[in-house]
């Protein structure tokens, strides 16, 4: 009997498969479990069949993760999850990662790390400065932004719906019978974050709840890119807040506690983020869920797309969803 030639429906059949699985996993495209990759790659092995690895222009080079120290450092392992997730896509194409933390004064000052300019690709997580952003993008490397869009430099990046993200927390907290609801955060930290306060302001507005100047509250010290305790309380205090991230929300919940306020009775908190960080609060944290690994499997994604000749810019947007723990009872 002739033998059959090696397809990818052959190996789809005898793994119990589909076809798009076996493709995704001879391509080096994420949606595929290691596991299962592993399997078809010996399969096709076993049959002959031929596939290329993903390979990035000049072996040698390896692909870069650029992210500012103040994010890196002083977040609730936002960053640190998503590095992880690139670095497991990177291992099973053989593609080498490197992780680059930029400083301040180099952010500010627009220059860059010298290693950048001997990259294969940039993937950059989170908001850098438009100086910095220029001088990554001027090196003609291709280029995926994380968590940041930027309009006057366009570039593929997969973002957040963070004004949703807003909204969406002000709509829980009303459907659980808040009226009175403060944000954690500041405009100047980044255009997220503001995006997140504007969508709660939007939202609070439609239900024609009440908002007041000192309801918007920032625990976060500028100067030493850390969140601190020594903020002032408002007079008169809301019955829920939502915070910009965990780790703003971790903080926040010691300062009440220190005051002398019993948590969640005294004062519902909702962040955003759900971070490792969320589920060890006490009380842990109700937090609005992003994605970390999907955010890396499309930002890889992206960047091989470039690598392989697309130059139009792409921009992906991920949808949030509520996770309820302890921190917000209902009324």
């Amino acid at each position: 009997m002739r033998e059959q030639k090696p397809t990818l429906a052959r190996i789809a059949e005898i793994l119990g498969t589909s076809k798009i699985s076996v493709s995704r996993a001879l391509k080096g495209q994420p949606g595929v479990s290691d596991a299962l990759r592993q399997e078809i790659r010996d399969v096709a092995s076993k049959l002959g069949y031929e596939y290329k690895r993903l390979l990035i222009p000049e072996k040698e080079k390896s692909l870069i993760f650029l992210t500012p120290k103040r994010f890196y450092l002083s977040t609730d392992a936002f960053y640190h999850s998503i590095y992880y997730h690139l670095n497991a896509l990177c291992l099973a194409n053989n593609i080498p990662l490197q992780a680059v933390i930029l400083e301040r004064e180099m952010e500010l000052e627009g220059n860059v790390p010298e290693c950048l300019s001997s990259a294969g690709g940039i993937i950059i997580g989170g908001e850098i400065t438009p100086p910095a952003l220029h001088a990554v993008a001027a090196l003609d490397i291709p280029l995926v932004a994380i968590d940041h869009n930027e309009i006057i430099e366009p570039m593929d990046c997969v973002v957040i719906d963070n004004y949703f993200a807003g909204s969406l927390g002000v709509e829980y907290l009303y459907s659980r019978g808040y009226r009175r609801i403060g944000f954690i955060g500041s405009h100047e930290q980044s255009s997220n974050v503001s995006d997140r306060i504007y969508g709660c302001l939007k939202a609070l507005r439609r239900r024609k709840l009440p908002f007041h100047e000192d309801w918007l509250i920032s625990n976060y010290n500028f100067s030493t890119d850390s969140y601190v305790l020594n903020i002032e309380l408002p007079k008169e205090m809301p019955e829920a807040f939502i915070c910009h991230c965990d780790r703003a929300a971790y903080y926040f919940i010691e300062k009440l506690k220190s005051e002398g306020f019993h948590l969640p009775e005294d004062a519902a908190i909702l962040s955003i983020d759900n971070t490792d960080l969320a589920a060890v609060c006490t009380p842990s944290l109700t937090s609005i869920n992003i994605d970390k690994q999907r955010l890396a499997e499309e930002a890889f994604r992206l960047l091989t797309e470039q690598l392989a000749g697309r130059k139009t810019p792409r921009r992906i947007c991920l949808d949030v969803k509520i996770i309820e723990r302890d921190s917000v009872p209902g009324r």
